[in-house]
C-alpha cells in the first residue's frame, strides 16, 4: 500500500524533531505522508520566517509514477521515478535521515543489504520501520512494487551499524547512523511510554 501504520506517525515525527535532518531522502513516497509531515514539522511549526520559505532539502524516490502528483512536486524538492536501487547506484549527494519506513519489505533479502550497505556508506542516518511478522500481499494498484518479499529481524537491522530499535507493537522502528546516541541522550522509550501508552513494546 502507497500507506503505513498511523500509530507510527507520531514516533516518527518525534525522532526528526530530534535529529532535525538539513536533507532527507524519503524512499518509496507512497501518498507523500511523511514528506508533508516532514516539511511541516522541520520548517513550519515553532517557525515564523515566511511561508513557504523552504530551507530542508526534502527529496523522494517513488518507482510507481502513478502515486506522484502535483500536491507531491510542491512539498518534495525533487522526485525521482526510480527502483531506489537503481537511484542509489547514481546517488551523489548524501542526506542527512534517509527514510525507509515500511520500505524493505517489498524488496528481496539479498538485494535489501546490499541497499542498506549502500545507504549507510553515502548518507549519514537511515530510519527503518518493517512489520514485525510476514504478512503476504501482492500487487496492489497494479504496481508489482507493492509485493512483499522479506522478512527482517530487529538483529538484522542492527548488524548492519550502530543504532537504536524504538519499541513499536507493529513494527521494528531501527535508526542506524552516526546520530543514534541523540536518540539514547532523550531515554526515549521512556519518552513514548508517557505520550504514546498502548503501542510500546
Amino acid at each position: 500500500m502507497p500507506s503505513s501504520y498511523h500509530e507510527q506517525i507520531p514516533i516518527i515525527i518525534d525522532i526528526l524533531l530530534r535529529i532535525k535532518p538539513a536533507s532527507l531522502l524519503d524512499v518509496g513516497v507512497g501518498f507523500g505522508k511523511y514528506g508533508f509531515l516532514a516539511r511541516e514539522y522541520l520548517e513550519i511549526w515553532d517557525n515564523d520566517k515566511g511561508y513557504g520559505s523552504f530551507k530542508v532539502r526534502i527529496d523522494g524516490v517513488e518507482p510507481f509514477a502513478r502515486y506522484i502528483t502535483p500536491c507531491h512536486e510542491y512539498i518534495y524538492n525533487n522526485i525521482y521515478n526510480m527502483d531506489i536501487l537503481e537511484f542509489v547506484k547514481e546517488q551523489k549527494m548524501g542526506y542527512d535521515l534517509v527514510l525507509l519506513i515500511d520500505v524493505l519489505e517489498h524488496i528481496d533479502k539479498d538485494e535489501g543489504k546490499k541497499l542498506l550497505q549502500i545507504l549507510l556508506r553515502k548518507n549519514r542516518n537511515i530510519l527503518i520501520s518493517t512489520p514485525k511478522v510476514f504478512n503476504k500481499q501482492g500487487e496492489v494498484f497494479g504496481n508489482k512494487y507493492e509485493v512483499h518479499r522479506s522478512f527482517w529481524k530487529k538483529k538484522e537491522l542492527l548488524s548492519f551499524k550502530s543504532g537504536i530499535v524504538i519499541p513499536f507493537k507493529w513494527s521494528h522502528i531501527v535508526f542506524l547512523g552516526r546520530d543514534y546516541k541523540k536518540l539514547k541522550r532523550y531515554r526515549l522509550k521512556r519518552h513514548l511510554i508517557k505520550f504514546f501508552p498502548g503501542l510500546i513494546q
